[in-house]
C-alpha cells in the first residue's frame, strides 16, 4: 500500500478517531508517522497517560508501517515495554521494520515525548492474510 492509502485505510477507523491519532507520511522512505495530541481522556486516574493508550498508538503504528508490505494483517503478537511517565503535549509514534517474512511482518516501534525522549518502545508482529 501507499502512504496515502494507508492513511486513508485508519482515517476510516472509528476508533482511531475516538483515539485522536493522526498520520503522516515521510517524504523521503514512506514512513507512517502517527502523532497524539495528549488529552484529558487519555489519562489515567494518577494523571499520566493511560497504558492502553501507549499500546494503542504503538500498534497503529507499527500496523500502519507494516501495511507497507502487505495490505491484509492482524497483530499476532507483542513484546511492549513502558519507559517513562513525563507529561508531554504530544506523542510521536515511529517503526522500523526487522522482518518481512512470507506470513509475518515484525517492527520495532517506539512512541517518543516532545523532546524526542523514549516513552515507550516495543515489538509487534503482524500476520499477512
Amino acid at each position: 500500500m501507499t502512504g496515502k492509502n494507508i492513511i486513508d485505510y485508519y482515517i476510516k477507523s472509528r476508533f482511531v478517531e475516538h483515539c485522536g491519532i493522526d498520520f503522516e507520511e515521510n517524504s523521503q522512505d514512506g514512513s507512517i508517522t502517527t502523532i497524539t495530541e495528549v488529552m484529558p481522556m487519555h489519562m489515567n486516574g494518577a494523571g499520566h497517560v493511560h497504558g492502553g493508550m501507549l499500546f494503542t498508538i504503538a500498534d497503529t503504528t507499527g500496523g500502519a508501517n507494516a501495511r507497507r508490505y502487505t495490505d491484509h494483517l492482524v497483530t499476532l503478537d507483542s513484546d511492549f515495554h513502558f519507559l517513562t511517565s513525563n507529561t508531554t503535549r504530544y506523542l510521536y509514534g515511529t517503526a522500523e521494520l526487522i522482518r518481512n517474512g512470507r506470513a509475518v511482518i515484525v517492527m520495532k516501534v517506539y512512541i517518543k515525548d516532545d523532546n524526542g525522549e523514549t516513552f515507550a518502545e516495543g515489538t509487534f508482529t503482524y500476520y499477512k492474510l
